[in-house]
């Protein structure tokens, strides 16, 4: 029996063009496997549902009031004060009320998935390519103890492949094991690095797959209905800052030389967080709790715990 994981959607004004529903259903994925979810406080729910009901998928909607109070915009928010990552914290709390502990979280604007070899695009991606893929990706999840992790898209390549079979980064399609996860997002995250930057800081490994399987991305600063809204509002600015305020050490300003000179942050993955210790098959030091700790936590000289250890067996 084939394992299919749950495919969690965030969606916006899209109602009537859900890409990414009709993509997992032509390549044969469940439709109780998919789920969109809209706010409480879009004006075109009822269209939703007319959709999700003509699909057969599933549609949740969610507190929008809730998702502000859990949300810390670091800097001026939107005017409607709405984002993805709002929506993608709500994720979690749903997603444990359904059963569901294994999910990913995929944009709405999903056509085509393709293969690269060391950056080399060599076709679009079959039905059994993403299967295999992401089926590939839960067991190394659930083997290394992994609550977040993703695989790379079309754009991750401009300036040329990383030859890393693993990079520091998780956006688009981002896997997310409920296990190894206590907290979503903060801030109108730029996922470049704050997926990264904020679990990895809280103890947990993440980062993404650095060729093979790759999101064919599309345009969608321009696209209607989605983040465009928020882009008009605010500019591309507005996301673009949160970075340098949260984590000024680790990035700054660089021109991508092969996507037109376009400004963009460079990333110093040496100051973004602690290095991790090389390991060995014995103990690896990627699953978080490998390493024995203090219980309770201590720092006391091991000479005087040895000698209270003493005192207390008499």
């Amino acid at each position: 029996m084939e394992k299919f994981i749950d495919i969690f959607i965030p969606s916006y004004h899209r109602s009537d063009n859900q890409k990414t529903v009709k993509y997992f259903l032509k390549i044969g994925w469940p439709k109780e496997k998919i789920h969109v979810f809209v706010d409480d406080e879009a004006d075109d729910i009822p269209d939703y549902e007319l959709a999700c009901s003509e699909f057969g998928v599933n549609l949740h909607v969610f507190s929008q009031k809730e998702a502000r109070e859990r949300y810390n915009y670091v800097h001026r928010p939107s005017t409607s004060r709405r984002s993805a990552g709002q929506a993608r914290n709500q994720f979690y709390d749903i997603a444990k009320k359904l059963g569901i502990s294994f999910y990913m979280v995929q944009d709405d604007d999903t056509q085509n998935y393709e293969v690269k070899k060391f950056g080399k695009y060599k076709g679009k991606a079959t039905a059994s390519d993403v299967r295999n893929v992401f089926n590939a990706v839960r067991d190394f999840m659930e083997k290394r103890q992994i609550g977040c992790f993703g695989i790379s898209q079309t754009g991750d390549f401009i300036g040329g492949s990383n030859k890393k079979i693993l990079r520091n980064k998780v956006m688009n399609t981002t896997f997310i094991d409920t296990r190894f996860m206590y907290r979503g997002e903060r801030s109108v995250q730029d996922n470049d690095t704050s997926q990264f930057v904020g679990i990895m800081n809280e103890g947990l490994f993440t980062g993404s797959v650095g060729d093979g399987l790759v999101l064919q991305q599309t345009t969608s600063a321009t696209a209607k209905g989605g983040l465009t809204d928020l882009y008009n509002e605010c500019k591309l600015l507005n996301k673009s800052l949160v970075i340098p305020i949260q984590f000024p050490s680790c990035c700054h300003a660089s021109k991508q030389e092969k996507n037109g000179g376009r400004l963009h942050h460079h990333i110093k993955n040496k100051n973004l967080a602690p290095r991790l210790i090389k390991g060995n098959p014995q103990n690896d030091n990627i699953a978080w709790n490998k390493y024995p700790e203090d219980k309770p936590f201590t720092n006391e000289p091991l000479r005087v715990r040895k000698r209270a250890k003493t005192k207390e067996n008499g």
